[in-house]
């Protein structure tokens, strides 16, 4: 598994957990004088990175990739999309999240009125202009805190954290390019005991299965579900019952930022805390349910020069 670290000083971090257990030193790829968030894919073996760049009352949405000998491109303008307005962006800091489908790379993000904007990029290179996700729905204007995409059966499926009614929707773009409207999580899964306010979600594919992670604004409380090929859902698991976080180290208010990816039919998660050191902790969810207890990522690789606030992984 690849792992880029968002520091909080607007570093770019890069790591990598291997099929052994073991982590690979932690490096820092650049450091920016601000950005909002970042995240990243795998194409064609080639680990690529998208991030939003701030400039006086716009944001710009930049791409680097990972070369051959290991080094990185510098980050340059994605061509063919507009700058967002960042002074009636909504929430303040948006997030973007990105899937490979097929052969193409779908881009999702938090646009300046607050909705959800879908990009494709194009054989040359250039990127489709940003359309609205699921836009005849009910939840259309709806402001969302949250986003996450991941490709499942050859399909783009997206969720969103929808603070204003305290859950989360999920839709699917077809292969006509149409979208479903959004449906809402909850309704599905049923709502867990210790629920709060939801504050992040991430996902991965699984062949024509889905797997989600939820993250509420409660010290205990991290969800699991899975979305089964035929659009059903398992309820709503308890990761923290299943992980133990505490036993790991975790002394923070919230685990706030996480990452799914799918190693070799494994769900692999990263979570950041909101401790004072940026404490990211690391489990798995096994293919046959089973998930290994929660290991402090500092105790593998050294970060102790920087104080994540974010993390962005892929199947590297």
């Amino acid at each position: 598994m690849d792992l880029l670290v968002q520091g909080s000083n607007f570093e770019v971090l890069q790591t990598s957990r291997y099929a052994s257990g073991h982590w690979a030193p932690t490096r820092q790829l650049f450091k920016n004088q601000f950005f909002y968030d970042f995240t990243d894919v795998v194409q064609n073996g080639r680990l690529r990175l998208f991030i939003e760049q701030p400039s006086g009352t716009v944001l710009t949405l930049e791409q680097a990739e990972q070369k051959a000998d290991g080094s990185w491109t510098t980050p340059t303008p994605m061509a063919g999309l507009p700058t967002i307005d960042a002074t009636t962006s909504l929430p303040t800091r948006n997030f973007l999240a990105a899937a490979v489908v097929g052969t193409h790379v779908h881009l999702v993000y938090i646009g300046s009125t607050g909705q959800i904007m879908h990009t494709s990029e194009r054989a040359d290179g250039t990127w489709t202009y940003p359309d609205q996700v699921a836009s005849g729905s009910a939840y259309k204007q709806d402001k969302f805190a949250s986003v996450s995409a991941a490709s499942v059966g050859g399909l783009l499926q997206i969720a969103v954290v929808d603070q204003a009614h305290g859950t989360v929707l999920h839709t699917v773009r077809h292969a006509d390019g149409t979208w479903a409207s959004w449906g809402n999580v909850l309704s599905q899964t049923g709502k867990p005991r210790y629920w709060g306010l939801p504050i992040r979600v991430a996902m991965a594919g699984f062949g024509t299965s889905l797997q989600m992670v939820v993250l509420t604004n409660g010290q205990v409380a991290q969800y699991h579900a899975v979305r089964h090929a035929d659009g059903s859902w398992s309820r709503l698991g308890d990761i923290n019952a299943q992980v133990d976080f505490n036993r790991a180290g975790f002394v923070g208010t919230v685990l706030q930022e996480v990452t799914a990816v799918n190693v070799s039919g494994n769900l692999q998660l990263v979570f950041a805390s909101d401790d004072d050191k940026g404490s990211l902790f690391h489990t798995i969810r096994y293919a046959n349910g089973t998930w290994s207890k929660a290991g402090l990522v500092q105790r593998a690789t050294n970060l102790s020069s920087w104080r994540p606030s974010g993390v962005a992984g892929s199947a590297g």
